[in-house]
């Protein structure tokens, strides 16, 4: 099996588990809400199959590609994590409480320092939400630059990883930090974070069986731990190694995206360092099984032949 048709294999696989989910369960879903999702991925289907087949051209097949890839996979690894909260485990929050304090990380003073800083605040803001740019940015950049292979790479990684982030929270749930210590408003509010009480409300809705109803719009990010945005940190960094001039600005960039995140995501220390270790264990995984595929694999004679089949 190729790697393209091993892509095609894990997202229908994902896509099926949801649905079947969503029916045994009694859950509706919103079906006007895939219909964006949808459009951009048949937008980016059809650009692949033509730069593939009609005009070849690696460098824009492979983009297409992989986006439709990530847009796809992404979108069922949403509800795939919303589906797996209601299972209700025992929430595991004390005991990373005591894993952070044991290693001498105090949330309190660490939120206070970001405080009576407004302008970290602001950084730390900037920093957490640049993590999807980044990745956009990552595709075509990688790409122009003829790095196609580690674009395949990259968003291999980012399925494996979502799907096991998803299925680790669902195991061991935490509610994040912020849920766990319920600070005041007047203490963690001061400067505005991206991560509220409020914001927590849909976990515990689904948690206590209260959201039966499933939608496209206005997903919330339910991961705490391990945490997926210090996930997609590492492997952004992954992605640009061997290549000194990007990777060190990267990687300079993404520590500091991690270090925003007990202040902008509400999470423990310990919710991203099982992240990182999550991240780097899924891209060894992927770097292993992309070395054991068929070589050469070229994305856009697998793409063609299956559009071709289609047609």
């Amino acid at each position: 099996m190729t790697e393209f048709r091993l892509k095609i294999a894990a997202t229908l696989a994902l896509i099926a588990l949801d649905a079947v989910w969503i029916v045994s369960r009694g859950f509706t879903f919103d079906m006007k809400s895939l219909a964006a999702c949808m459009g951009v991925t048949a937008v980016l289907a059809s650009v692949g199959y033509v730069y593939a087949r009609l005009r070849p051209d690696e460098k824009l097949s492979t983009m297409s590609i992989e986006t439709a890839f990530l847009m796809v996979y992404s979108a069922a690894g949403c509800v795939f994590s919303y589906l797996i909260t209601t299972w209700n485990r025992p929430l595991i929050d004390a005991s990373l409480a005591a894993f952070d304090e044991a290693i001498g990380f105090d949330w309190y003073s660490y939120i206070a320092f970001a405080n009576a800083r407004p302008w970290v605040d602001v950084l730390s803001t900037v920093l957490y939400q640049s993590t999807l740019a980044q990745i956009a940015l990552s595709m075509v950049l990688l790409t122009t630059l003829g790095r196609t292979e580690r674009v395949r790479e990259m968003v291999g990684t980012v399925m494996v990883s979502s799907f096991f982030c998803v299925a680790i929270a669902g195991l061991l749930p935490s509610a994040g930090a912020l849920a766990y210590y319920h600070p005041s408003d007047a203490f963690y509010m001061q400067n505005h974070p991206i991560v509220d009480i409020a914001y927590k409300q849909v976990f515990s809705d689904l948690r206590a069986h209260h959201l039966t109803h499933l939608s496209l719009e206005g997903v919330h990010g339910l991961v705490a731990f391990p945490s997926y945005h210090v996930a997609l940190s590492v492997i952004l960094m992954i992605a640009y190694r061997g290549m000194p001039r990007l990777f060190w600005p990267v990687t300079a960039w993404n520590v500091l995206v991690i270090m925003s995140t007990p202040i902008d995501g509400g999470h423990h220390l310990s919710d991203g360092l099982g992240g990182a270790v999550l991240a780097l264990l899924c891209a060894m995984f992927v770097i292993w099984l992309r070395m054991r595929l068929p070589q050469p694999a070229p994305v856009q004679e697998d793409y063609g032949e299956l559009a071709g089949q289609k047609a």
